[in-house]
């Protein structure tokens, strides 16, 4: 019966989501102060509209999201946040000489809110890879490239997260070490004459990514917020080589994604 109802629930967030607006939230930055911002979830990704803002965040604080004023009376800008929990932030970013605020948090609790990563989020992160790492091969959906091969043996549901396994071999004598991996969506069949159309799609987790020795295998684990993949789309992971041409390209189907593995 719970798996007929993860299984509902996958379909739903599959076929039956709709568009939602998200709100932005707006923050005022200073030259001779910082202002913070503090998260849930370990920060992935930080993009800043304009180069008159500055933004950084420690290796050591890494939910936290530090701002500063490159110079004085910018027009305003926006500022977008992506967390490991696979939630996004926007903010309108303005300049104020003194501002009101300094610190915005997004903890769960204010009252005991602190600049450090919550580490029970995270562990929840990796003690459920560390579960789906153990996990039978279920699939085996193949592609091969230059002595190389991208094997998808799972797709798991657990957590509201859809878990990709994929195993990486590596058929020739030399190392292959992965400088990027991006998914994204386009259509299974592409009309001549008109423009490839790609819809990145962002995991908000994945596995410590190790250069692959010749005649090794590696087993790659990315996690993903609930997406949409019509039987016309199809879902395309790429990676590339750090200092070479080798490419992987491993096509998938939306059949995949409907025989979704569900996990307590």
């Amino acid at each position: 019966m719970k798996r007929l109802f993860a299984l509902a629930m996958l379909f739903f967030s599959l076929f039956g989501s709709a568009q939602v607006s998200i709100p932005s939230y707006t923050v005022a930055v200073t030259c001779k102060k910082t202002t913070n911002i503090l998260f849930p979830y370990r920060i992935q990704k930080a993009d800043i509209g304009s180069a008159d803002v500055i933004g950084h965040k420690d290796p050591q604080l890494e939910n936290v999201l530090f701002l500063k004023a490159a110079k004085k009376g910018f027009a305003p800008t926006n500022l977008s946040v992506y967390t490991t929990d696979g939630k996004f932030y926007s903010f309108i970013v303005r300049y104020e000489e003194e501002p009101d605020t300094l610190n915005l948090s997004f903890m769960p609790d204010q009252k005991t809110a602190s600049p450090v990563v919550d580490s029970f989020m995270d562990a929840q992160l990796d003690s459920d890879a560390a579960e789906i790492l153990s996990q039978s091969s279920f699939m085996h959906h193949k592609s091969k490239s230059e002595e190389m091969k991208a094997v998808l043996n799972g797709i798991f549901l657990m957590d509201n997260l859809i878990w990709i396994r994929v195993l990486i071999k590596n058929h020739a004598e030399l190392v292959y070490s992965p400088r990027t991996t991006r998914f994204f969506i386009r259509d299974k069949k592409l009309a001549k004459r008109t423009a490839i159309q790609e819809s990145p799609i962002e995991f908000c987790w994945k596995c410590p990514q190790a250069p692959i020795p010749g005649h090794g295998k590696s087993t790659l684990l990315f996690a993903f917020p609930s997406f949409t993949l019509s039987p016309e789309k199809i879902l395309i992971l790429q990676m590339e080589e750090k200092n070479g041409e080798r490419a992987i390209t491993l096509s998938i189907p939306s059949k995949y994604l409907l025989n979704t593995k569900p996990l307590p």
